[in-house]
């Protein structure tokens, strides 16, 4: 028999490594903290439902569903009241963690976010497979969008792409 997946919290330094209660999902996908380190966004899946993104409270408590399904990886606002969740068709949404209908965006396929400013209004994110890899300010609202970094080798002979890429 296969063991269920598990969400396990590893500690830094001392101590032991905590799991976390699974509820009814069956499968869990890319996990990101949320900026105080005391809740986790992650995409999992009920039996008989397609995939969404849930959060959980480290100290305890099942995972909360905080977007529709179809919805498979997303990243915390800097004040944590907002998702902006990637669905599967690739176009993504802003979703309030409190609840309520999910507002679209002007990103879509092939963007992928990197990081949510600070403002709240802009993200910064680059388009999978383009080289130099150009990582753009891209406003939620508008569309606008404002170069950041440009990131490419001095040589590219035989370079493919550039992933993965983390703004820290």
């Amino acid at each position: 028999p296969s063991t269920p997946p598990q969400l396990v919290i590893y500690p830094m330094g001392p101590g032991e490594p905590r799991q976390l209660e699974r509820g009814n999902l069956q499968s869990y996908s890319v996990g990101r903290w949320f900026p105080d380190s005391k809740r986790v966004l992650f995409g999992g899946h009920e039996p008989g439902k397609g995939t969404r993104l849930y959060f959980q409270d480290i100290t305890g408590g099942s995972p909360q569903a905080v977007t529709p399904e179809g919805y498979q990886e997303g990243t915390v606002s800097p004040d944590a009241e907002f998702i902006l969740a990637r669905g599967m068709d690739g176009k993504y949404v802003v979703s309030p963690i409190a609840g309520g209908e999910p507002k679209p965006t002007p990103l879509a396929r092939p963007d992928l976010v990197l990081h949510w400013c600070a403002d709240r209004r802009s993200v910064l994110s680059f388009r999978e497979g383009e080289i130099p890899c150009r990582i753009e300010r891209v406003d939620l609202e508008t569309g606008k969008r404002e170069l950041f970094r440009e990131i490419a080798p001095a040589y590219r002979t035989g370079l493919l792409s550039i992933l993965p890429t983390f703004v820290t």
